[in-house]
């Protein structure tokens, strides 16, 4: 299962391409749930793949933590070992919506 979870979001689009999905105050279900479950070395792996698979540079992510993507709204902030950081919204389908800091 949880392969099946990081080979779909390795495959998902960029974020540009996601049609967003309120999910305000609702529990994690889906994909998002099953990657709030992983390890931090598992987890760090699927979100590095979901930054790559958006188009972005990042080498390796190094660390990532629970942020509020927006009000209401769970993701992750991932750091990437080239000093990138980046938003990660996963909805319940296991669609990555990626936001990239570029300053």
């Amino acid at each position: 299962m949880l392969l099946a979870t990081a080979l779909f979001l390795a495959s998902c689009g960029g974020g540009d391409e996601v049609t967003a999905v309120e999910n305000r105050n609702m529990p994690e279900t889906g994909a998002a749930a099953e990657v709030a479950k992983l390890d931090p070395d598992l987890r760090n792996g699927v979100l590095e793949k979901a930054i790559k698979a958006s188009g972005v540079a990042c080498p390796s992510v190094t660390g990532s933590e629970r942020a509020e993507i927006r009000p209401g709204v769970k993701g992750w902030k991932a750091q990437c070992d080239n000093q990138t950081a980046h938003l990660i919204e996963i909805l319940p389908d296991g669609t990555a919506k990626v936001t990239s800091r570029t300053h």
